[in-house]
Order: C-alpha cells, then structure tokens, then sequence
C-alpha cells in the first residue's frame, strides 16, 4: 500500500509564533519569559478555542491582537507587561509576520518524509503570506503545492477549501491525510471534505478528545508506515 499523500496545516504544525522574539519583547517590557513557555501557551490557546466551540459551537471572539497577548499572559507575562508588549509585536506582525520561526526537527522530519516517497501539500487558513513564511523557514522544497485561503477564497472549516485542494493536486479525498493542531479547523474540516486526519497536540490537552493524536509531525513518518503495512489502511485515520 501506498502512503497518503499529506495535506499539511502550516501555523501549529510546520510554523510557530516566533518564541524567542515574543519573549525578547516581553523582556524589554520587564517580564522575562521562558521560550518554551511562549510555544507552549500557543496550543494553550488552542485548546481554549476548541473548549469553547464545543461547548457551545461557536469560536470566542478573536483578533490577532488579543491573541498574542494572551500567548504572552498564558506564558507568565503580566496583563499590564502583556498589553504594552503586543503593541511592538502587531508592529512586527504587519510588516514581516510572526510566523516566522520553526523548530530545528520540522525540516529534519519533512526531508525524512521525502526520502521515503511521501507526497506533501499545505492548506493553511493564512493572509496571503503563507508561502512567504515557509519559504524563509527552508519548508517550500519539500511542498508540490502550497494553498493560502487569503488566495483561495475560502478557509478552513470550509470544504471548498478542501475540495478546491484535491481538484489542484488530482486526488480523491480518500488518497490524503489531513495533518493539524486545531481540532475544529483542522480535523473536523478536513472530514467535512471526506478526508482523514491526524491531529497534533504538543501539550496533551486532548487526550479525552476523539481521533488520532500525535505530539507534533516527528511521529509522523512512523505513523504513516504503521498504516501502510495494516490491514485497515487509511481506516485507521478517522473521518469522525
């Protein structure tokens, strides 16, 4: 059996907010935060974003301003050091993005996918700036596609977006894997288009969840060889 062609969520799963400079901006503000920490309170985040959609099936209301600041907060800073550091921040998120840092075994983890035949493609809810981002984190190589919603015209839980993927890359739903960090977006959206997923969950939040959980894309390559010597197949990734 083949493996599945991989559909790659980008922030959460291939790019991360940028820790070092998050916690070199709360540091200038008086509040010294532990990188690691900042990684960390972003699938925090997360996880109160799915909380509260399934409690009551709708997102909380968000902007990207109120996001970093709670990333700083979640990760040690202040609120009073949080709400003056998001302001340099945003700064830099409109002229360059904060999307701009990855982790070391991200690369390491896609070149090992490659090597084995493993097909790669990315579909990222994203302002037109996603390619951008994964092209200064070394990513593009390992991509065939890369489709930014800003471009598309839809985003992700949407299944046009999805649907509009496959169409461009020649797949049927049940050739791919979804792979990403935000259940709601991530999962749920890629089963609304008839395609399976792996969701990621650095932090364990999830475990009461249904699904397939993994701590990030390095268990990735072992999951896929799993699957392609298992008499289920793609069954094993759920369509819930």
């Amino acid at each position: 059996m083949e493996c599945p062609y991989l559909l790659l969520d980008a922030g959460g799963t291939l790019l991360f907010p940028d820790q070092e400079l998050i916690a070199n901006v709360a540091a200038s503000e008086g509040s010294v935060l532990d990188p690691e920490r900042v990684y960390e309170a972003h699938f925090r985040m997360l996880h109160q974003y799915d909380s509260h959609y399934r409690a009551v099936s709708a997102f909380p209301p968000f902007s990207m301003r109120s996001f970093y600041r709670d990333i700083l907060m979640l990760a040690g800073a202040p609120e009073e050091i949080a709400e003056r550091a998001v302001d340099t921040l945003m700064v830099r998120h409109e002229e360059i993005s904060l999307w701009t840092y990855t982790k070391p075994w991200v690369e390491e983890t896609l070149a090992a996918l490659k090597r084995s035949g493993v097909r790669m493609a990315v579909i990222s809810n994203s302002d037109g700036r996603v390619f951008q981002q994964l092209d200064a984190c070394g990513i593009t190589p390992y991509m065939e596609a890369i489709f930014d919603s800003h471009l598309v015209g839809f985003e992700k839980p949407d299944r046009r977006f999805f649907d509009h993927a496959l169409k461009e890359l020649g797949l049927d739903p049940a050739q791919a894997v979804y792979v990403g960090d935000f259940f709601h977006l991530d999962v749920l959206g890629a089963n609304g288009a008839g395609i399976g997923a792996l969701h990621l969950d650095p932090i364990g939040a999830y475990t009461d969840w249904p699904g397939v959980h993994l701590r990030d894309i390095r268990a990735l390559p072992e999951c896929l060889a799993s699957v392609v010597h298992h008499p289920a197949g793609f069954d094993l990734f759920p369509r819930l």
